[in-house]
């Protein structure tokens, strides 16, 4: 089994390596294939503080940014995790606070947007959105500052839906 999963990675891996190595006309046609006929998971964005623009919509394609679901379309992505990430000096309470805001922000695109996102929790649920045609969505913490100072957050993140998280996440105040 772990070889297969190391075999699939490399594949895949090696799959996006060509692809973004390669302009779209000269992508060859196994590559695209591969593909195309893999499940492709971004495990790192961060789009999900642009949830808070008034000039950003997932749903449309954007000039800015990397992210939006006409673009993750094009590319074939097929999951996502979104990260959640607030500047290492906040903390206690409002780092708290912030957290879950974004962790709320995340569930309002997948419902908006539900003919096009499906929240995940598991590989199962991945797969399940692959078969449905959606883009997986999870979500992941960057930095343990986040639980305020109360292990229960752990619980309480992992809850709704988080699914990893970074204990410690440096910031540069030069």
């Amino acid at each position: 089994m772990i070889r297969r999963v190391i075999y699939v990675f490399a594949c895949v891996l090696s799959a996006a390596a060509l692809l973004i190595a390669n302009s779209d006309d000269s992508i060859s046609p196994q590559a695209r294939r591969l593909h195309f006929s893999s499940i492709v998971v971004d495990t790192h964005d961060d789009t999900t503080q642009r949830f808070f623009s008034n000039d950003f919509d997932l749903g449309k394609r954007n000039s800015t940014g990397h992210i939006d679901i006409p673009r993750m379309r094009e590319g074939g992505l097929n999951a996502i995790f979104c990260s959640i990430w607030i500047d290492g000096r906040t903390m206690g309470p409002p780092a708290v606070q912030q957290a879950l805001d974004q962790i709320d922000a995340i569930q309002q695109n997948v419902r908006k947007y539900s003919k096009d996102l499906a929240f995940a929790r598991t590989a199962a649920d991945i797969r399940r959105a692959h078969k449905q045609g959606k883009i997986a969505v999870l979500m992941g913490i960057e930095g343990g500052h986040m639980l305020g100072n109360d292990i229960r957050m752990v619980r309480i993140y992992s809850d709704f839906g988080v699914r990893y998280m970074i204990l410690f996440y440096f910031y540069n105040d030069k």
